[in-house]
């Protein structure tokens, strides 16, 4: 599990800055929370450190699941105590959430799992629509992409 990374510091340094060194694309990384801010911040500095272009923060700590609601209060110190781009995680359900986390916190994005799985229209500014509508314009979207396939074999 990558969350036991979270206790070997030195060895997610070792790992991030073996990729940053031999992988010509940007490398990003993401944690969950620390038991404290403030170790949270030591660790997001350490991570800076390696070349990362972005760290992504998973707004709970690894024993917390789903239910337990996102810290989004943690992500405004993190924000501030680095200089790469901060992707908040956990609990945007919306796009009211993205834009409230956004300007609750300065993260420069955010990254979206349970809320895009069930419904990706979470990303549209004049909200989301019937979790049907966006089945159907799939399935036709799956549809031409199958009917193309054929045409190209």
């Amino acid at each position: 599990m990558g969350a036991a990374l979270l206790s070997k510091p030195e060895t997610v340094r070792e790992i991030l800055t073996t990729l940053v060194r031999n992988i010509p694309r940007p490398i990003t990384c993401k944690i969950r929370l620390l038991k404290t801010t403030e170790r949270t911040i030591d660790l997001v500095k350490l991570i800076e450190q390696t070349g990362v272009s972005a760290i992504a923060v998973h707004c709970r700590t690894i024993n917390e699941r789903p239910r337990d609601p996102a810290h989004w209060d943690q992500v405004g110190p993190i924000v501030s105590a680095v200089s790469i781009p901060v992707i908040a995680n956990g609990d945007i359900r919306c796009y009211e959430d993205i834009l409230h986390i956004k300007q609750e916190t300065g993260c420069s994005s955010v990254m979206i799992g349970r809320g895009a799985i069930k419904n990706t229209s979470i990303f549209q500014a004049q909200g989301p629509r019937p979790r049907d509508d966006v089945l159907r314009d799939y399935i036709k979207i799956v549809g031409k992409l199958l009917n193309l396939c054929h045409i190209l074999s």
